[in-house]
């Protein structure tokens, strides 16, 4: 994907054992998220953006605290318009 279309495509990591945040604190996919959150909330109300992330199920309210938030500047319920991302598979959150 990111051949087809390099300027469309971003990779990011957040790995907690590996990387440290801002503060030297445990990297979290949360913390990543909310370096360019404005950002990410733009791109998620495009149909052509496809957000993948994988981890622990506890990631999954870090990732909804940030959303709700950038939704709610918008007039969005983040849980309403999440259930539409997932729907059009445009929001893929893996946990274990």
């Amino acid at each position: 994907m990111k051949a087809k279309d390099p300027e469309n495509f971003r990779v990011d990591y957040a790995i907690s054992r590996e990387q440290a945040n801002d503060k030297g604190e445990k990297m979290y996919i949360q913390t990543r998220m909310a370096q360019y959150a404005a950002e990410l909330w733009e791109l998620l109300k495009k149909d052509n953006t496809f957000v993948y992330m994988c981890g622990l199920k506890g990631m999954e309210k870090g990732i909804d605290d940030i959303m709700v938030s950038l939704a709610a500047n918008d007039g969005i319920d983040w849980f309403d318009y999440k259930k539409q991302l997932k729907k059009a598979e445009q929001w893929n959150v893996e946990v274990y």
